[in-house]
């Protein structure tokens, strides 16, 4: 039965690829992970203290099954519940108890002895299957690691974030690495595989690829391994081969290329014959098409190789770039040569570099920056990358590039006025560059202090403008170029003072008055009350939008931003000097006569006096009749309403009243003149007399 071990951390991908190589090969997959989270699972269940190994007396009892993909502990399928965050954070503990590993690992041994299987998990190399066909330990960074077991679970509906998952995944690599019990550790025979920058089918075909070469060779029967030291004695020497017998009967070969001090041209019999001693170091394992048993290609170049290959993992290990020259070019990728290093193999995947076929042909006999990604040190073969240089290249310059833009975003300050250039223009404002990329946004609000609704008709991509920081936080700016233009209120008020006179144009007539323009942004009210000082004069049909009309500034209320104008004011009030009440004797002169009356001038104002109040001494028809035109006649004032205009005067009443008055001297006079006593007055005289 051929057996496939495939170690390593967890997050590796070793489930999935072990998955994947089994059912290609039409092998039994085992998951023995999957079996330490099910003790896990079920001891967390019963609550056991999971570091006393006394606890897990429970396994006596338990029926552990595997059924493909699925598990089952107990008859009950777990393969969800044992991926859950709690057991994925202890099952290291149970991994390191004595009796659950020779629990499980009996178990283990005792299904790979009738089949043939890929087993995946920590010490299946070194503890479970020591003497498997095929040993893999499958790596990867922890970042890489971490964001597949994230992926993994957001898949199945855990969302966990890539932070926690990546402190779980280095918690985890500590407790595996350094538990007293089957540490994790890499087989000394096993095929190192880091996945980092390898797609899944790239690292299951190698495995398989693996399989094959060793397929058909019993590889129990392996005695030696690659990059293993061997001693032999030369049997047969040809034109291109020298051919070896190692020990316990196993045969080897090496061939002209691998012969490190071979000249092109030599001949191999002048320089081996057959009983000298030979030492090499294995290259491959294949096999023997005669005897189907192991067949070793060594290589004397390997030696210098192996010392080559530690400068590479040197390299790797301090993360180092390097220029290296581009010797060959294949669509899968570029072989690369790198300083005096001929024995090691450079591969530039083609997936490494972001570079077309034919762009990669032309950097042929150039040198390019690139990263290691992988060293196989059993093979002398060098993995890089030159897009690993290129991202880490923009990493350098997007950190740099923060760093200016956090220090030019420190040196600003709320209130600072700056100059920068629009760089997006959009529905609600514009993104202004300031330099050392750091931008701000200048909303719409802040573009004019008059309402904006279309950005586009104050600023557009490209322009520079001058613009106020009225607000910076949590890295962030907010810009304002309304904050430098004065408030269009100052300018109506340097423009306009109480008191000022002016021609305003009307630019509508509302029932409350007129609309009358001062500046762009502000109009002034004059209320119809203030059209004429008379109420009957009104301002109906005389005045219409367009025209201009004389007002007078009464009065600026900067609270409500308010302009109050008058027409009435900026024209003289006949009527203000008007004192007359009714009753009050004033002289008039009769102006015109009219069929109901006659207009009489006082002052500097009209009044009207009626026909039937000329007088009463006789029925006439025109107030000339009496008194001609131009003749001034004192009348009584008979009503008077200066807001009105109106002054009506009587002179009949003034006639009446001096009649009155006439009356009254006359009986006065006669009260002196003649004795006024009546029969009373005498009855009284006469009882005066009596009592004296």
């Amino acid at each position: 039965m051929f057996k496939v071990a495939i170690d390593g951390p967890a997050g590796a991908g070793k489930s999935t690829i072990s998955k994947i190589v089994a059912e290609k090969l039409g092998y039994q997959y085992i998951d023995t992970g999957a079996m330490y989270r099910a003790v896990t699972y079920k001891a967390l269940k019963l609550g056991l203290d999971l570091e006393d190994e006394k606890s897990y007396d429970f396994l006596n009892d338990t029926i552990l099954e595997v059924d493909g993909t699925k598990i089952y502990i107990d008859r009950v399928d777990v393969s969800t519940e044992i991926r859950s965050v709690e057991v994925t954070t202890n099952v290291s503990t149970p991994s390191k108890i004595g009796v659950v590993r020779t629990w499980l690992v009996d178990y283990q041994r005792k299904i790979s002895e009738s089949k043939n299987v890929v087993m995946d998990g920590r010490d299946i190399g070194t503890v479970v299957l020591p003497n498997a066909d095929l040993k893999i330990y499958l790596d990867a960074t922890p970042e890489c690691r971490a964001k597949r077991r994230m992926i993994e679970r957001l898949e199945k509906g855990v969302d966990i974030s890539f932070e926690e998952t990546l402190e779980e995944i280095k918690v985890r690599d500590h407790k595996d690495s350094t538990r007293a019990i089957s540490p994790l550790k890499q087989a000394d025979d096993a095929v190192y595989v880091d996945s980092s920058d390898m797609t899944i089918d790239e690292v299951v075909n190698k495995i398989i690829s693996l399989v094959n070469e060793r397929g058909s060779v019993k590889m129990s029967n392996v005695k030696f391994f690659e990059g293993q030291e061997v001693k032999g004695i030369i049997n047969n020497v040809t034109k291109d081969a020298v051919y070896i017998e190692l020990e316990g009967e196993n045969k080897a070969v090496i061939y002209t290329n691998d012969l490190a001090d071979y000249v092109e041209g030599q001949k191999l019999r002048d320089y081996y014959y057959e009983g000298a001693d030979f030492k090499a170091l294995v290259k491959q394992v294949t096999k023997d098409k005669k005897s189907n048993n192991p067949l070793y290609i060594l290589s004397t170049k390997l030696y210098s190789a192996k010392d080559d290959i530690k400068v590479f993992e040197e390299l790797k290990e301090n993360d180092q770039v390097i220029e290296a020259e581009v010797v060959n070019v294949t669509r899968a990728g570029a072989d690369l040569k790198y300083k005096e290093y001929n024995n090691i193999k450079i591969f530039l995947p083609a997936k490494n570099i972001d570079l077309s076929e034919e762009a990669l042909y032309s950097l042929r006999k150039q040198t390019i920056e690139v990263l290691i990604t992988f060293v196989d040190v059993e093979k002398f073969r060098v993995t890089v990358s030159h897009t690993a240089v290129m991202n880490r290249k923009a990493r350098i310059a997007k950190a740099e590039a923060k760093a200016a833009k956090d220090a030019a975003y420190a040196k600003l300050s709320v209130g600072e006025t700056v100059k920068g250039e629009v760089v997006s223009v959009l529905d609600f404002g514009a993104i202004v560059d300031l330099g050392e990329g750091v931008t701000g946004l200048l909303h719409r609000n802040e573009l004019d202090h008059k309402l904006v609704r279309n950005v586009n008709d104050y600023v557009k991509v490209g322009d520079t403008v001058k613009v106020q920081i009225i607000k910076k936080e949590d890295g962030k700016l907010s810009l304002s170029k309304k904050a430098l233009i004065d408030h269009p209120w100052d300018v109506l008020k340097e423009q306009y003072h109480v008191g000022d006179v002016f021609d305003g144009l009307v630019t509508k007539v509302i029932p409350a008055g007129l609309i009358i323009k001062l500046t762009d942004e502000y109009s002034g009210l004059m209320p119809r009350s203030e059209y004429a000082w008379l109420i009957n004069e009104r301002l109906d049909n005389n005045v219409k939008e367009g025209e201009t009309i004389t007002v007078k500034v009464m009065e600026i209320d900067s609270a409500k931003k308010r302009v109050s104008l008058s027409h009435r004011a900026t024209l003289a009030n006949p009527w203000g000097d008007v004192k007359a009440r009714r009753g009050d004797v004033i002289t008039v002169e009769i102006a015109s006569v009219e069929e109901k009356g006659a207009k009489v001038k006082f002052q500097e104002v009209e009044g009207f006096l009626p026909v039937n109040e000329v007088t009463a001494q006789k029925r006439i028809s025109r107030v000339d009749e009496v008194f001609p035109v131009g003749e001034k006649v004192e009348v009584s004032v008979t009503d008077c309403d200066t807001l009105r205009g109106k002054l009506v005067v009587s002179a009949k009443l003034l006639e009446t009243k001096k009649e009155r008055d006439e009356f009254d001297r006359y009986y006065a006079q006669q009260e002196k003149e003649l004795p006024t006593n009546t029969i009373a007055d005498i009855l009284g005289d006469a009882l005066k007399d009596k009592l004296n």
